[in-house]
């Protein structure tokens, strides 16, 4: 009887321990409705990165950097991805040897001849900066299952940005020559939701001809959002505009603009910041594009900004790090990076934003993913 009564307290107890277990590594499980958006999903995707990764910094590994990790991996594998389709890449810097996990979301499609890469990075401490980003690459991945798109899509979400864009650094520094051809172009996302202005770049500046290289993904992607309704201010639009009128043009709903700068209105107040002085449709040197445009690989880069904005006067105004020409909230008007760019804030002093932006750049992620540049 002693033996049955212990055997039985045994299994209670581990019962116990396995429900504890089990409950302290649960992840929310988001039931996704027949008629939900893939812009409704990015926000609940939001929702829960505001509230429960709010740091995912590198150095917090054991933390919410690790939750972030099992949290992407675990929306992929319940929306019905294999194992053998995602790969947790695990790389370490040549530069200050951080160790850094990459996460590659490989989908087939009906032709390997060509393919398309989306990336945005899930490291920081930001709503914004990226878990905008994050939320939207990973609501596109989940709502994709199921459907077969025209060439292959590698879905990256890339680490250690905040870092020095040394994820997507390492990534694209393996890519084999064949592989660099065969892209279509790779679209990247990052801050999405804060800025005044959804913005949209491509290409290079040429700092020698003033010159800007390799808009043509960006020229389509204007030409894909036209089709979708979506109003485009592109460079011809912007240039000279602030001369003119001494401040960015109203923003609208349901359109795009980009960098207004151009080199015969040039912004002249970057304080002798070179590297902030890219003419449009580019942008600063700086996200996880860049490393991919060095290879010559056509970019586009979808992020939210304000380049009309003072911000606190000195030598980043008018270079679209401030995210707002309201120099009474955040920093100056500057939320990524800082310690204002949360959930709560968003919601407080930004109330609808980030749904309308999602409502903007869900439906040109699909497109350009569906009906890809030839």
């Amino acid at each position: 009887m002693k033996k049955i009564l212990c055997v039985i307290i045994s299994c209670i107890m581990l019962i116990g321990l396995c429900a504890c277990s089990s409950k302290k590594n649960n992840l929310p499980v988001f039931k996704h409705t027949e008629g939900e958006t893939t812009e409704e999903l990015a926000m609940s995707y939001l929702e829960y990165i505001g509230t429960n990764l709010k740091d995912r910094s590198v150095d917090n590994k054991s933390g919410d950097h690790g939750a972030a990790v099992q949290f992407i991996i675990s929306e992929l594998k319940a929306s019905g991805y294999t194992d053998k389709q995602i790969v947790s890449d695990k790389l370490v810097s040549d530069r200050n040897g951080v160790v850094v996990q990459n996460i590659v979301l490989s989908v087939k499609g009906k032709s390997s001849e060509r393919q398309i890469i989306v990336g945005a990075h899930y490291d920081g401490t930001g709503v914004g900066d990226n878990g905008s980003g994050m939320a939207l690459l990973l609501a596109n991945a989940v709502k994709m299952i199921g459907t077969t798109p025209d060439y292959d899509v590698k879905y990256i979400f890339f680490d250690a940005e905040e870092l020095g864009i040394i994820g997507s650094d390492l990534y694209s520094n393996r890519m084999s020559a064949e592989e660099i051809n065969k892209t279509i172009y790779m679209i990247n996302m990052d801050c999405l939701s804060f800025g005044d202005y959804c913005s949209i770049y491509g290409g290079m500046t040429n700092h020698e001809t003033g010159e800007v290289e390799g808009t043509e993904a960006y020229e389509y992607a204007c030409e894909k959002a036209r089709e979708l309704g979506i109003k485009v201010y592109e460079t011809k639009d912007l240039d000279g505009y602030f001369k003119e009128h001494g401040k960015g043009p109203q923003i609208e709903t349901n359109t795009l603009y980009t960098n207004p700068w151009t080199k015969e209105n040039p912004s002249k107040e970057f304080g002798g910041k070179d590297w902030y002085q890219e003419y449009s449709p580019s942008t600063i040197p700086a996200s996880d594009y860049l490393p991919f445009a060095e290879n010559g690989i056509p970019c586009i880069y979808f992020e939210a900004a304000n380049w009309f904005a003072k911000g606190d006067g000195k030598e980043e105004a008018f270079s679209g790090l401030f995210e707002t020409d309201d120099v009474s909230v955040g920093y100056y008007g500057m939320f990524m990076n800082t310690e204002h760019d949360t959930l709560e804030n968003l919601k407080t002093i930004f109330p609808g934003r980030a749904e309308a932006h999602f409502a903007i750049y869900a439906p040109l992620l699909e497109k350009l993913i569906n009906s890809p540049m030839e």
